[in-house]
């Protein structure tokens, strides 16, 4: 199952992991785990001020926390990513999970 969490503050998305595997399929042929990846790493790649956030890329875990001042740019970028994490889970609610927390 694949993890996704997005904390808020004053409603800007200031975390955003996305933990796990969804084991839809042998590794390879995970459709799914491809469709989390790569909105995840797109994502991460659009950023245009990725030294305002702690970045960690790792098989299986991405974690995405806020630790200086973002443009609105890339809270837009966040927003987006999630609002395609939450597509993919509504469709395949099995293996992907979605939490939010905050305001």
């Amino acid at each position: 199952m694949i993890n996704i969490n997005a904390n808020r503050k004053d409603g800007k998305i200031v975390y955003l992991s996305v933990l796990g595997h969804a084991n839809y399929d042998e590794k390879g042929k995970d459709i799914v785990c491809s469709a989390v990846s790569a909105v995840s790493v797109g994502g991460i790649n659009a950023l245009k001020n990725p030294k305002a956030f702690n970045l960690k890329v790792e098989s299986g875990e991405v974690e995405i926390s806020l630790v200086g001042k973002a443009n609105e740019y890339d809270y837009q970028v966040l927003e987006t990513m999630l609002i395609q994490l939450k597509s993919i889970a509504e469709t395949n609610s099995k293996y992907v999970k979605v939490i939010e927390k905050g305001n």
